[in-house]
């Protein structure tokens, strides 16, 4: 799949990034070799000269890629450049996808989440053939859309648009903050041990006014509003 972005304008820049989470949630599981991932929590990060400076995107070369994976000090991207700009995508949580787990736990095997992007890195390397085992790898994102059933991925009720993470307000002199502020983290089923869970719980509120308190907090499992 190409990751595309709309780079006219903020507003579509940050739409784009919406579609590819929804995307990426409901229609991919990461596969390494035997075991197969949900991705859980996503942040971007993407550098367009005059349209879009994150001041966290890396902006490093491989980030000019498309469709790639880049790992780095902090975890690993998916990458979404175009050549000209930069973008990677965070995984902040996996976890593992099994037939013998609860349909109510949309097949989750809640004893293998993996919360952190390192502990996710750590995890993919765990699971990739030894270093000296000539046997190929398989690496990638599967493309389950046309069966989710057989994939065991229901579709997820609500993509929930957080604040990223661990990123230094200091460094963001935009004006509000707004790379620092911007609700480019988005996130899958609340009621998993998601990172910043009061913090999702408010922005869930925010953007499904529908909601009431009680149906936040029964879809997170525990009161958080």
């Amino acid at each position: 799949m190409y990751l595309e972005i709309n780079s006219s304008t903020e507003e579509t820049i940050i739409d784009s990034f919406r579609q590819l989470a929804i995307k990426l949630f409901n229609d991919y599981k990461l596969i390494v070799n035997d075991y197969h991932y949900r991705l859980l929590d996503l942040e971007f990060y993407y550098y367009a000269k005059d349209k879009f400076e994150d001041i966290y995107a890396h902006k490093h070369s491989h980030q000019l890629q498309n469709g790639k994976w880049y790992s780095h000090g902090s975890g690993m991207d998916i990458t979404f450049g175009d050549g000209k700009n930069y973008g990677g995508i965070l995984v902040r949580a996996m976890a593992e996808i099994t037939k013998d787990a609860s349909k109510d736990e949309y097949f989750i095997n809640t004893e293998n989440q993996f919360h952190g992007p390192l502990k996710v890195k750590t995890e993919i390397f765990s699971k990739l053939n030894g270093a000296f085992d000539s046997t190929p790898n398989n690496f990638f994102l599967a493309n389950i859309s046309r069966d989710r059933h057989g994939a065991l991925m229901p579709e997820a009720n609500h993509v929930i648009e957080a604040n990223r993470i661990h990123l230094n307000e200091v460094k963001d002199t935009s004006l509000d903050s707004k790379f620092h502020q911007g609700k480019f983290r988005f996130v899958i089923f609340p009621h998993l041990k998601l990172a910043e869970k009061t913090q999702i719980a408010e922005d869930m509120q925010r953007q499904f006014p529908h909601l009431t308190t009680a149906d936040i907090n029964k879809l997170f499992g525990s009161k958080f509003l």
